[in-house]
């Protein structure tokens, strides 16, 4: 399971890392590079709306197969894309390989998790900003040693499809899952939609700092452009270090409590960069807010997962279009308040936005025997 995790988001980073070269080959100016990311977008949409309905059908063993074979597919379509109307398509198949690869494989992390019998979601997690840090890391010597886009995704997306193939193959779980064969359409029901409104916060707040993290430390605490790429790298760095521990905090804390202390965290990141507009303390902030946002959307998924038993996938793709709603709106609502109120109050409100997650925390509740529920119960 972690090595799809990791596949996912190495695919990913290796797209986001060499966006720059993308754009100088094809010549594109910002607005048509714009369009290309609405393309991106456009391809998650889709795949989160049809991703549950698909899942439930045929399995997330399936769902992961198919979903790594896009995402792979759709790296050397971008880098051969000869113009933006290709452009565009290629980024639309690989939106949709992401996210139907990233929903598939919460679905049967999810499965792997009750089998366990104890959390661990979040470690699954941590792989994906393990492999995204590889990715970029592995993008940026390409850039450097001016690799062709062609022979660079092309060659990372062979090896990332076969290690994906071969952790499906011999890791995963075989079998029928609960509510296989169902037709179904994910859209959260009544029970779900705290939990969606949790993946939304969260992932506003990983989408604002992924997006605006250097541009703040540039343009309002005045770092170097050297310096401000260390802003989304401590960041990343301390949701590794979290996400690999989550999972035994959960197990002794319950995920109620642990919830509101990493909203009160992640708040509190946020308020230091409104206060503290100085470099170095920036840097501290975003590692702050990555303690703190690390296990917000992994057990959100996780409590989806458990809270509709039957059907699993259906439900952490209905909290998953949630998620990923605030990520993909989260960075352009953060812009259109810099242009109103300035960067500064910008992320303060992306700190108030994230507070709601500690009122709705007791969501996470599930009335289930598992070990992390009787924690709940006595806590």
């Amino acid at each position: 399971m972690s090595v799809v995790f990791a596949v996912c988001g190495a695919a990913f980073a290796t797209w986001a890392a060499r966006i720059p070269a993308v754009q100088e080959k094809l010549g594109l100016s910002a607005g048509q590079l714009a369009i290309g990311l609405f393309g991106l977008a456009a391809g998650a949409v889709i795949a989160l709306l049809g991703a549950g309905g698909f899942i439930t059908k045929v399995g997330s063993r399936v769902g992961v197969v198919v979903g790594a074979t896009v995402l792979c597919a759709g790296l050397p379509l971008v880098a051969f894309a000869p113009g933006l109307p290709w452009f565009v398509a290629a980024l639309v198949v690989l939106g949709f390989g992401n996210s139907l690869l990233d929903v598939s494989m919460n679905a049967h992390a999810a499965r792997v998790e009750s089998e366990y019998g104890r959390p661990i979601f979040a470690g699954f997690h941590a792989f994906w900003n393990v492999g995204g840090l590889a990715g970029s890391g592995l993008g940026a010597l390409m850039a450097m040693w001016r690799v062709p886009l062609e022979l660079h995704f092309s060659a990372t997306a062979v090896v990332l499809f076969l290690a994906g193939i071969w952790a499906v193959t011999t890791r995963f779980l075989s079998g029928a899952e609960q509510g296989q064969g169902e037709t179904a359409f994910a859209l959260p029901s009544r029970v779900l939609l705290p939990l969606g409104l949790v993946a939304f916060c969260g992932f506003f707040a990983e989408g604002t700092v992924n997006d605006w993290s250097a541009v703040y430390l540039t343009n309002v605490s005045e770092a170097s452009a050297a310096f401000a790429s260390l802003g989304y790298f401590a960041f990343s760095i301390t949701m590794i270090v979290v996400r690999l521990g989550a999972d035994r905090i959960v197990l002794r804390t319950g995920a109620v409590l642990f919830m509101r202390v990493a909203t009160v965290i992640t708040v509190g990141g946020f308020a230091l960069l409104v206060a503290v507009p100085v470099p170095a303390v920036g840097i501290a902030a975003f590692a702050v807010i990555g303690l703190g946002v690390s296990g917000i959307v992994p057990l959100a998924w996780s409590a989806a997962g458990r809270k509709q038993p039957d059907s699993p996938g259906k439900a952490i793709a209905a909290v998953a279009a949630c998620g990923y709603l605030g990520f993909l709106v989260g960075p352009v609502i953060i812009g259109a308040l810099k242009n109103l109120v300035g960067l500064h109050l910008a992320l303060a409100a992306a700190g108030l936005l994230t507070a709601s997650i500690y009122f709705v925390a007791p969501a996470m509740r599930v009335s289930r025997g598992s070990l992390v529920d009787q924690v709940e119960q006595r806590s």
